[in-house]
């Protein structure tokens, strides 16, 4: 079972009723075609998807990206008019929004399967499926586990049962690599001041991230709403700040301008698209941040062999690391 979406089943045939369970007492005859098990169907979340996708609408930026990182962006016939990276995403057909989508024009283009984080209301799902077009809602996830589910039911609807979820995981290595790293990283209390100028709070997709970098002072918070009065009793060590602002903002705020985080400059700016389009480009996130906090002496590797010290050993020099706003694009400003 797998989160980001109701209901997965993985077990070949039992979703179809073609397959029965092994007969151990025949196990030696011949397997006739009938009886081979095959990748597919797959039911995701109430979708049943019974064989190989030929052709996909993307109506969320995020999946448009990771299907193209999972090789299958050659599959994708429109896009909504949002989904502007990579920019093989910019030359296709687009259905306006995935809160409005362009039912008509969808239906046009027949595809096999319509991917996207906000539910259809029920009269255009009917319709389309009518069509014999398939509909996969994944839920934009709100936690590092369902961010990686998100990769895994792609993989199993584009791969079928036996290598879908491999193929997942296979894509998310490097931001499960990169997760990792930043656990090991010196633990640190935060806070993540949005586009509102509020507090995310634990339940939040941000949260979940940032949490691998140590604890969120405004974990008790419910989505963006939280007390930030709270703050100035539990002083985070360092701000993370949606980059719409600056840290002079946050010194002419009442009560942001109290945190010592503020007055000491430990404050960060990041781009909120990170949050509110996941996909492998957040490794460029945790990877800044994770040089920024440093390795922890407790997590750090013992090296392979010790030397003693000479006289003519120089210490290494080193370099405080300039302030800097962390960019989807990789950039540094």
């Amino acid at each position: 079972m797998l989160t980001g979406c109701d209901r997965i089943v993985l077990v070949p045939g039992r979703s179809s009723g073609q397959v029965s369970e092994p007969d151990l007492s025949v196990s030696e005859q011949p397997v006739s075609s009938e009886q081979e098990l095959s990748a597919y169907p797959v039911v995701l979340g109430g979708t049943e998807i019974t064989g190989e996708i030929k052709s996909v609408v993307s109506l969320t930026p995020a999946y448009t990206e990771i299907l193209y990182e999972m090789g299958v962006g050659d599959k994708l016939k429109a896009v909504s008019n949002y989904c502007d990276y990579p920019e093989q995403a910019q030359k296709l057909p687009k259905v306006s929004s995935g809160t409005s989508p362009d039912i008509a024009a969808i239906s046009e283009l027949k595809p096999d399967l319509l991917i996207t984080a906000t539910p259809l209301v029920t009269k255009d799902k009917t319709d389309l499926e009518a069509e014999g077009i398939k509909i996969l809602t994944i839920t934009a996830p709100k936690t590092v586990e369902e961010f990686e589910n998100v990769y895994k039911l792609i993989g199993l609807a584009f791969n079928g049962l036996f290598t879908g979820e491999e193929k997942g995981e296979q894509c998310f290595k490097p931001l499960a690599d990169a997760f990792a790293k930043a656990k090991k990283t010196e633990r640190k209390s935060f806070v993540y001041i949005t586009a509102a100028l509020s507090p995310a709070g634990g339940d939040t997709f941000e949260s979940s991230v940032l949490s691998l970098f140590g604890e969120n002072c405004a974990k008790d918070g419910t989505a963006y709403d939280f007390d930030i009065n709270k703050l100035i009793n539990d002083q985070p060590d360092v701000i993370f700040l949606n980059d719409n602002f600056s840290i002079e903002d946050l010194q002419n705020n009442e009560v942001y301008s109290q945190l010592d985080a503020v007055k000491n400059g430990d404050v960060i700016p990041i781009s909120n698209l990170y949050f509110e389009r996941p996909t492998a480009r957040m490794v460029e996130l945790i990877e800044l941040i994770t040089d920024k906090f440093g390795i922890s002496p407790e997590a750090a590797e013992k090296p392979a062999a010790t030397k003693k010290p000479t006289a003519t050993d120089k210490p290494e020099a080193t370099e405080e690391p300039a302030d800097t706003t962390i960019k989807p694009d990789g950039s540094v400003g």
